[in-house]
């Protein structure tokens, strides 16, 4: 039974839910609404390669996107909105490279994979606060935030700890919310009562620069014991003029069948999350701090038919403090320096009471010497208290050849330390080894991105070296998986992707291919050689009358284990309402009814049609 403490914190967020949806009613909005107007025209969908948008996600300090000399991808909301995506998740479906692996829809839980790295080997950003969980990195998908109350979502290919630190091998996915003035929302309703209501409103009757958002989603599963329930609410904004609090809290509760094993399991999770930063710009420099709490609860049952077996409960928490100093030094150099803190412990039925402290300081350098050249170096120092210290460098330069076409390249260390599970986990089916050492990478990237006469083409090659891989292994179905630094691995490939702008219409293709090399074992592997050696896609959206939109993605994933598969979702989107401001939709997911899974023994639901309204 949850504690008093827990009720409180539920009863709390759901005045928030209820505040925001208030946010949705006529009588809110009609104060800031402006008298009656034509429809507006719907706007160019943004082409999330090469732009002057700044990205913060791949430096110290934010940078131009053209700038920028690592391989990056921004999805703006409107495109969000144009496609019809529903979360974050969806989203990442359009990108080549990123491989999302969900155990349900609608993201009961999901594990991310940027260009073949393991689940855990992905950061996960929400603000510039960590999501990656100290238990588990099954739960760094947790994202509490509604789609509705998104602004974009920034993906950094490629190592990225001499700026974030442990995790980011593979690359970053930073998820920005919005801080304009607005009021948004979203039903929706369809088979296997689905239903899912999630709003966002900042203006109004909040204070000036709050933004208050809510959201909640339901099923009965698709199948027996793959039923969901979550539900949410965040609050943020500036307390003064140099400082800004954000407050968040989710919780989960899914039929977990055959997720870890052949049972069929149950799982309940929450998640508080808590920001206070501050910023200050002078003369010469601009200086930040922030303070990040993070309280996570894992409540997982084997069997639903046996209470009390295998059953456990895991509470982790994550506090991190940092500064931060930048200046610009000339008009070729910015310098930024940084360092901080912090402690990850967790009290556990299975895993025990564990803790460990860690520190870091870094250094970064931006040198523009000429309009169409940048080039960016850094470093970063970690140290902790329980796996020793390890260094990332990292060095990216980008230059224009001409007004349409720009050459990037990076090189870049990473490093990442086990979790509480991977070293002291125990089930029917999993044993874990408390011996384990952190994983190191070392990656080459680089590009080429071409903008002419509408197209835009971005053709990204890129190799990584990893070392000491952690893996669950067993010898035969019979056996026990068990983790150990199995091996040294090599990734490589390359992601190609094409846009193009046609007045309303938009239509894009992408194509990753990846190649595994690993030492051979007389072994299974769990994770480690569970990719996809070739991935494409298509997406589009096409106006079909007044007012009337249609979109469309289709996606073909070749897997290492034998799965060929195509997935094809489509949605039309009708505009009501003199102001245009709600939408009424169809959708449909999975139209061809495909049998397919993305985690190995996790089958994936067929067709799935629903219907909703959005106010935007």
């Amino acid at each position: 039974m949850p504690s008093q403490s827990s009720r409180v914190t539920t009863i709390g967020f759901c005045s928030v839910l209820a505040v925001s949806l208030l946010g949705m009613f006529p009588s809110q909005a009609s104060a800031q609404t402006p008298p009656p107007s034509p429809p507006p025209a719907a706007p160019p969908l943004a082409v999330p390669t090469i732009t002057a948008e700044v990205v913060v996600t791949a430096n110290a300090t934010p940078m131009p996107g053209g700038a920028v000399g690592r391989t990056v991808t921004v999805i703006s909301r409107d495109e969000l909105e144009r496609f019809g995506v529903s979360s974050v998740i969806d989203g990442l479906r359009l990108l080549a490279g990123v491989t999302p692996k969900a155990r349900g829809g609608h993201e009961v839980q999901t594990d991310f994979s940027l260009r073949g790295a393991t689940f855990g080997q992905s950061l996960i950003l929400l603000d510039g606060a960590r999501l990656n969980d100290s238990q588990s990195g099954h739960h760094n998908g947790e994202i509490p935030a509604p789609l509705v109350g998104i602004d974009r979502i920034e993906v950094v290919f490629g190592p990225a700890s001499a700026v974030h630190g442990a995790d980011a091998m593979g690359g970053t996915i930073q998820v920005i919310t919005r801080t304009d003035p607005h009021v948004a929302a979203q039903v929706t309703a369809g088979e296997h009562g689905l239903a899912i209501v999630q709003a966002s409103t900042s203006g109004g009757p909040l204070p000036t620069g709050w933004t208050l958002s809510g959201w909640g989603s339901r099923s009965a599963g698709f199948m027996f014991d793959r039923d969901f329930s979550s539900g949410g609410g965040a609050l943020r904004g500036a307390l003064t003029q140099a400082v800004t609090l954000d407050v968040r809290h989710q919780r989960r509760a899914f039929g977990a069948n055959g997720f870890y094993g052949n049972s069929p399991s149950k799982e309940w999770t929450d998640q508080t999350l808590g920001s206070v930063r501050w910023a200050k710009t002078g003369t010469r420099w601009t200086t930040s701090a922030r303070v990040d709490g993070r309280n996570h609860g894992d409540h997982f049952r084997w069997d639903i038919r046996r209470p009390g077996f295998a059953e456990n409960r895991h509470r982790t928490n994550a506090l991190d403090a940092s500064l931060q100093a930048s200046s610009q030094l000339s008009d070729q150099w910015r310098v930024t320096a940084g360092g901080g803190g912090g402690r990850d412990w967790i009290t556990s039925s299975n895993l025990g009471d564990r803790t460990y402290g860690r520190g870091h300081g870094y250094l970064e350098a931006q040198w523009t010497p000429a309009a169409r050249l940048s080039a960016q170096v850094g470093a970063r120092f970690d140290a902790y208290s329980t796996f020793g210290r390890a260094v990332s460098p990292s060095a990216a330069i980008a230059g224009w050849l001409s007004s349409s076409v720009r050459m990037r390249a990076s090189a870049a260390r990473a490093f990442r330390i086990p979790t509480f599970t991977e070293r002291f986990y125990s089930d029917p089916a999993h044993q874990a080894s408390a011996t384990l050492a952190a994983e190191h990478g070392t990656a080459l990237d680089g590009g080429v991105d071409v903008i002419r006469r509408g197209w835009t083409l971005s053709l990204s090659p890129f190799i990584r070296w990893d070392e000491d891989v952690i893996d669950w292994i067993r010898a035969s179905p019979a056996e026990r998986w068990r983790t150990t630094n199995v091996r040294d691995v090599t990734t490589s490939g390359a992601e190609v992707s094409v846009a193009r702008q046609f007045g309303s219409s938009f239509v894009r293709a992408h194509y990753a291919g990846l190649r595994v090399d690993a030492p051979s074992l007389m072994m299974l592997s769990k994770y480690v050689l569970e990719f996809a050696r070739h991935t494409a896609g298509l997406s589009a959206v096409v106006p079909v009358g007044e007012g009337v939109t249609a979109s469309a993605t289709g996606t073909y994933r070749d897997q290492v284990d034998g799965q060929s598969y195509w997935l094809v979702d489509a949605r039309i989107n009708r505009r009501l309402g003199h102001q245009g401001r709600v939408d009424a939709f169809v959708e449909g997911r999975n139209l061809l009814n495909t049998s397919y899974r993305e985690v190995a023994g996790v089958p994936m639901a067929g067709r799935w049609m629903s219907v909703g309204l959005r106010l935007r």
